[in-house]
């Protein structure tokens, strides 16, 4: 959708008015799923609170008029009055402490809920949509909002309830005096509605163009507040610089957000002394009326207190509705990003056909890549250009070739973290794009170069690689064995219930080299039938390497493994070999057969294997000295 289409499709006008009242059964729905006796006690308590105004008038009303009527029957005739008035008003404030304490207990399960629905959501999208900047933007304003902003709408509608029944009962009331009292008191809070109507757009509008700047500030404050930035920002002296940038931010909010406060100020001073002037006229008139003698005491009492209640019922209702407008905005974003189509193969292929279900119940027994290309969303410039190759169960492919030559984005079509591409990927010869894919992933052990460092216990950090096992020591065990890691797990203090990383107490810190062979241990748990290591030793001493190498090709010996590497002593016993280049394999073929190619592999190799014996060389000349 256009800048211009999305400005238009959000504008406050009295069609969204009319057209806000759609969203009623979607939120009403969501209101019940949230807790059903709850919701019904609130719905039932606000009618009693809308009503009680009137009913406090009229026993205030009849107890005053029989004050003048005990003259001559006796204090009986007040005492009832009195204890009904007494006892209701007791009523009264224990329906409000009731209100306070269920909607309190209301509020947070709702906020809990909207925030379980956007989390929901987030997990089902794909890798491109969470590269979408615009997708980005509705997730963060949803984010921004979900803490609150859903009980508010809640409110406002209880509140449009509440007034609107005791506006109603308290304009009748005025009615069997004057008609057209409450015709003039209803009439200027109508009046300003257009006027902040108008105020309420461009409020909305403010919040609506802040979210790229607000996703700013939150990533500002991650740089500044979290340990994986900390050494750089010290040592380049980058905290000023960066707090600058975050107290420049905050000016800019501050400065919009006084502009609107002063507009709405304005107007509602103008608004609130047109209003002051139709209440003391309307006091005038209920004073003249009983100096006319056409109305008892309790009733000027009573006639008062209505006049102020009709008045503060129709700015409520007033507002409301407006409040209501504006929050319809935020639903219809909300809504939005619940509705958002996800273009995850996951979500978009919920049912296989019978040859797919039948190659997933199967072990995986071949890869095959057939003239496959892909640009990446937005780009021009394609990431894979024809790409071709075939993997059969029991082999090793190694991956290798310079920078952005699309090594990476070869494992994500595979991993289906994209299918946007054109060509097949066909596994046991059927297409990838005809399988269930949530079966496919289940199959497949990955550990990307960005692997994710989770601050949790080992055991999560490794028994994420296969959930249903977590609990089994012994398959933590081995999988950790497998990546050398081992040792390390049995060195600290509580095993593999110890705490990783500095976010939460008693944490421990690991090396880059210690964090990827946990990520290579989370992929071996996995048990899959193909595995994909992109980088997996980038952060890895040789000796190391060596180990977790070993440990990938017994792991593989009747599976299939892909991985990707810089470091060609560690591809050399690859059973394939493809070399990349701008997106295109350029050569393909084992170790031996590219060497004599003597083409670019073999120059990447020796140039690498030369710094080797170079650094070698020097060490040992330093050795005999």
């Amino acid at each position: 959708m256009s800048s211009a289409a999305e400005e238009a499709s959000l504008t406050v006008n009295l069609t969204n008015i009319v057209q806000s009242f759609r969203y009623w059964p979607r939120v009403f729905q969501l209101l019940w799923q949230t807790h059903k006796p709850y919701f019904l006690l609130i719905l039932l308590i606000n009618i009693l609170r809308g009503a009680s105004p009137v009913i406090s008038l009229l026993l205030l009303q009849t107890l005053l008029n029989s004050i003048g009527a005990a003259w001559d029957t006796g204090f009986e005739t007040v005492l009832w009055p009195f204890i009904w008035l007494i006892t209701f008003t007791a009523f009264n404030e224990a329906l409000s402490l009731a209100q306070n304490f269920i909607s309190k207990l209301f509020e947070t399960l709702l906020s809990n809920r909207i925030n379980l629905l956007i989390m929901e959501k987030s997990i089902s999208l794909s890798l491109s949509d969470f590269e979408n900047s615009q997708v980005q933007d509705a997730l963060k304003r949803a984010q921004n909002e979900a803490g609150h902003r859903p009980y508010q709408i809640l409110q406002q509608i209880l509140s449009i309830v509440t007034a609107s029944i005791t506006l109603f009962s308290t304009a009748a009331m005025l009615i069997s005096w004057k008609w057209w009292a409450a015709f003039l008191l209803i009439l200027i809070p109508l009046a300003s509605f257009y006027s902040f109507l108008r105020i309420g757009q461009q409020e909305f509008m403010l919040q609506w163009n802040r979210a790229p700047k607000m996703r700013h500030t939150w990533y500002l404050s991650v740089l500044l507040t979290r340990d994986i930035s900390f050494k750089e920002i010290k040592l380049f002296q980058l905290g000023g610089y960066l707090l600058g940038k975050y107290h420049e931010l905050l000016r800019q909010f501050l400065a919009e957000d006084k502009r609107m406060i002063k507009k709405r100020l304005g107007m509602g001073a103008i608004f609130q002394a047109i209003q002051q002037g139709v209440n003391a006229f309307m006091f005038l008139m209920v004073l003249w009326s009983a100096y006319k003698r056409e109305i008892l005491i309790g009733h000027v009492v009573s006639y008062t207190q209505a006049i102020t209640l009709t008045l503060v019922s129709s700015q409520n209702l007033t507002q409301g509705i407006l409040s209501l407008c504006q929050h319809n905005l935020f639903l219809q974003q909300l809504f939005a990003f619940l509705d958002l189509q996800s273009s995850d193969p996951a979500a978009r292929r919920p049912e296989a056909s019978e040859t797919s279900r039948a190659a997933n119940m199967s072990v995986i027994q071949s890869v095959e890549f057939r003239n496959v290309s892909f640009r990446y969303p937005g780009s021009s410039y394609p990431a894979l250009r024809n790409v071709s190759f075939t993997l059969q169960r029991g082999e090793t492919l190694a991956i290798v070739g310079r920078n952005g030559s699309g090594k990476t984005t070869l494992m994500k079509l595979l991993t289906q973290l994209y299918d946007s591409f054109e060509g097949d990927i066909l596994i046991n010869g059927v297409s990838i794009r005809d399988m269930d894919c949530e079966t496919f992933r289940r199959k497949v052990g990955v550990v990307f170069q960005d692997f994710v460092q989770y601050e949790m216990q080992v055991r999560q950090n490794i028994g994420f690689g296969n959930v249903a096992k977590m609990e089994e020591d012994a398959e933590l065990w081995k999988a950790a064995d497998r990546a050398g890691i081992a040792g390390l797990v049995q060195s600290m203090p509580a095993g593999l219930g110890t705490q990783l990383g500095r976010l939460f107490d008693e944490g421990q810190q690991l090396s880059g080299g210690q964090w990827q062979r946990i990520a290579i241990a989370r992929a071996f748990m996995r048990e899959a039938e193909l595995y994909v290591l992109d980088e997996p030793s980038s952060m890895l001493d040789p000796e190391t390497e060596l180990q977790v190498f070993q440990a990938f090709r017994e792991l593989v010996r009747d599976r299939l493994g892909i991985f990707i590497s810089h470091r060609y002593s560690a591809i050399r016993y690859a059973d394939h070999i493809l070399m990349m280049d701008q997106g295109s394999v350029v050569e393909q073929g084992n170790h031996q057969q590219l060497m004599q190619l003597n083409g670019m592999y073999a120059e990447l190799y020796m140039m690498q294997a030369n710094a080797y014996l170079d650094a070698d060389h020097e060490r040992k000349a330093r050795s005999a000295v």
